[in-house]
């Protein structure tokens, strides 16, 4: 009832606009860890100007993000680490699903090369596992994710899919960040999801920030990768697994920020959370210079609603977003979406 209530009162607050809110995050984004086993092209955390260290949150600590946000209906359990490298992930997810949360994981299931952590990942009861895939072909996945472990990846998906049967318990997706190093792989992707078993195959454009100004990995060409795109929707009509290709050239101009003074409502639905406590708008911001408090250190409460948020939120409501990340953003498709359904009210 409370995260219903919750969710009513955070509709109201996103038309009125306002600026201290009596909602909490509907949305939470956590990193257990930033740990990772793999040095990925795409990934800010192999930058040079990467200003975090390396490490993994604690159990204590986790429970208090829990227990300070109480609203959260669903949680992604990952962030610039690996996940399942956190020696207590499996603890986090049980307790985030004996309080109702729905909980979703992107990993690059390495870690899972026996039948034995197959089955233990599947009856974690994690909702919707993401696995980066980003190719089938060994030597593009070694350029873009710097490790020799295509193989592990495939044969690890084949086990989860295997200990998990038939009841398609936790849904398992592809993830495939869209590079010039593998736009032209899109349909072999298509087919490998299909192959395996997979439930879905969710393309999206890379994340380009702003702290690596590209270097080579958006694709060269937008046309080309449209043309690509439509090309494979066609050519794959057919294939036995559901994916996002349509929606995705639907929408295309979406996975960009637009032009114009459009407002972001992040503000007033997530938080991003560190695994030392760093509290950020959402994903895209990926420095320490993001923080808008730390919640091992202060009531979230208190960040919430703070200065900070309160001008951020004044600010992005009338569409200005002066955060260079934002610039680059390619998450505003659904941030469109509320906009659509919320600009009759008051824009």
């Amino acid at each position: 009832m409370r995260k219903k209530i919750n969710k009513i009162l955070g509709k109201a607050e996103i038309v009125l606009g306002r600026k201290k809110l009596l909602a909490l995050p509907r949305y939470v984004q956590l990193e257990p860890t930033s740990r990772c086993n793999q040095e990925c092209i795409m990934c800010p955390r192999n930058e040079a100007d990467y200003d975090s260290d390396f490490g993994d949150m604690s159990y204590e600590n986790y429970l208090r993000v829990l227990d300070e946000i109480p609203t959260i209906e669903n949680m992604q359990i990952n962030g610039l680490g690996e996940p399942l490298l956190h020696p207590r992930i499996f603890d986090m997810i049980k307790e985030a699903k004996r309080r109702g949360i729905t909980l979703s994981m992107n990993s690059n299931v390495i870690w899972v090369d026996t039948p034995k952590k197959a089955q233990k990942l599947v009856e974690s009861g994690l909702d919707i596992l993401k696995v980066s895939m980003d190719t089938t072909d060994s030597k593009v996945y070694d350029e873009i994710r710097q490790s020799d472990t295509y193989d592990k990846a495939v044969a690890a998906v084949k086990l989860i899919v295997q200990a998990r049967g038939c009841k398609h318990e936790p849904q398992i997706w592809f993830n495939s960040v869209i590079l010039q190093q593998n736009y032209k792989d899109i349909g072999n992707i298509l087919k490998l999801g299909s192959e395996l078993g997979v439930d879905l195959v969710r393309f999206k454009p890379v994340d380009t920030f702003d702290i690596y100004k590209d270097k080579g990995i958006k694709v060269a060409s937008q046309e080309d990768l449209f043309y690509e795109m439509k090309k494979v929707l066609s050519e794959f009509r057919d294939v036995k697994v559901k994916h996002n290709l349509g929606d995705l050239i639907n929408n295309f101009s979406n996975y960009s920020r637009p032009e114009g003074d459009y407002p972001c409502f992040s503000p007033w639905l997530e938080v991003y959370i560190q695994y030392y406590g760093g509290v950020r708008l959402c994903c895209e911001f990926y420095s320490k210079k993001y923080d808008v408090g730390n919640i091992f250190r202060e009531n979230f409460k208190d960040i919430w609603n703070g200065e900070k948020m309160q001008k951020i939120r004044h600010d992005f409501w009338k569409g200005k977003l002066g955060f260079p990340v934002c610039a680059t953003c390619n998450r505003f498709g659904r941030n469109m979406e509320i906009y659509k359904k919320v600009k009759k009210f008051k824009f």
